[in-house]
């Protein structure tokens, strides 16, 4: 394999690893958004 094609093909694997990790932080962002009311409620009635 030409030194080009390793290349190409680490940064294909890179590009799968960063598109992986965005939608974990695009999951876990939204099940934080989703805890909010509810850590915010528990928060004002002195709760935590």
């Amino acid at each position: 394999m030409s030194s080009f094609r390793r290349i190409v093909a680490e940064l294909d694997a890179l590009q799968a690893e960063v598109d992986a990790l965005k939608r974990l932080q695009a999951e876990t962002a939204e099940e934080l958004d989703a805890l909010m009311p509810a850590i915010l409620d528990r928060a004002f009635k002195g709760e935590l």
